[in-house]
């Protein structure tokens, strides 16, 4: 059976309970941002971090131009980080996961420069703002947890920069394999989940046209590398389609 973010980190909760968080209980806490830190550390964050509403497939966590109201870590579903050039275009600039967190683009001038907009029911968490100066004197912890993540950004950001230089293919490829590999590292199947994006989404985060993504697939499917329905894929062969890679690694 296939599974996928939005239906596994629900964790059977009703939807009333999400107002109740608890870092000490989330399932997250190994790569969210309670990583390494003391249990003590931990309660001290759930007295201050707040659960936000469920959202569906469109609806946006933040707008471009929003005040910064904290930094926000998903906890079910999945979320697009979008900018907007001088033409109105827009590019997707990053795909979030359980765990993972946004809010970083409106830290410079308490201004969000990017839009974060759900891809499917997402639900997040925040830890406010006027919390965070008080948390970063009292956990020094949290304070690295933090330079941790915005590190592991700044390392995608150049993975996806050198990433755009190199042939079509070879973005699908490397698309597919570390949106497997950070599922796995969230408890999920590596080798079966559904996009959250359409191809047209892929192919925006991808600098690729539509016919181009659809087109690749189909080749990755002929090649007996994965298996495609619909939106959900199985890779059937995660050795050779990393040999995809290996001019980029």
């Amino acid at each position: 059976m296939l599974r996928h973010p939005a239906s596994l980190y629900l964790k059977n909760q009703p939807v009333s309970k999400y107002n109740q968080v608890s870092c000490a209980n989330c399932g997250l806490d190994n790569i969210c941002l309670p990583r390494g830190l003391s249990q003590a550390e931990i309660n001290d964050i759930s007295q201050v971090v707040k659960a936000k509403k469920t959202l569906q497939r469109g609806e946006f966590i933040y707008h471009e131009g929003d005040n910064f109201r904290g930094i926000l870590a998903i906890k079910s579903g999945s979320a697009k980080l979008v900018a907007s050039d001088q033409h109105g275009n827009e590019h997707i600039l990053n795909i979030l996961l359980p765990g993972e967190l946004l809010g970083f683009d409106g830290l410079s001038d308490e201004k969000h420069t990017c839009a974060a907009i759900a891809l499917e029911t997402t639900s997040f968490c925040v830890l406010p703002a006027d919390s965070m100066d008080e948390l970063f004197q009292n956990l020094p912890g949290l304070t690295r947890e933090l330079f941790r993540h915005t590190g592991e950004k700044m390392s995608e950001d150049k993975n996806q920069l050198i990433l755009s230089k190199r042939p079509a293919e070879e973005r699908l490829a490397y698309f597919l394999i570390s949106l497997s590999e950070r599922l796995k590292r969230r408890g999920f199947s590596s080798s079966e989940f559904k996009l959250s994006l359409t191809r047209q989404e892929i192919g925006n985060h991808l600098g690729l046209a539509l016919e181009t993504v659809s087109r690749l697939l189909k080749k990755f499917q002929d090649d007996n590398l994965i298996v495609v329905q619909n939106r959900f894929i199985t890779i059937t062969d995660q050795t050779a389609l990393k040999k995809l890679l290996q001019v980029t690694e």
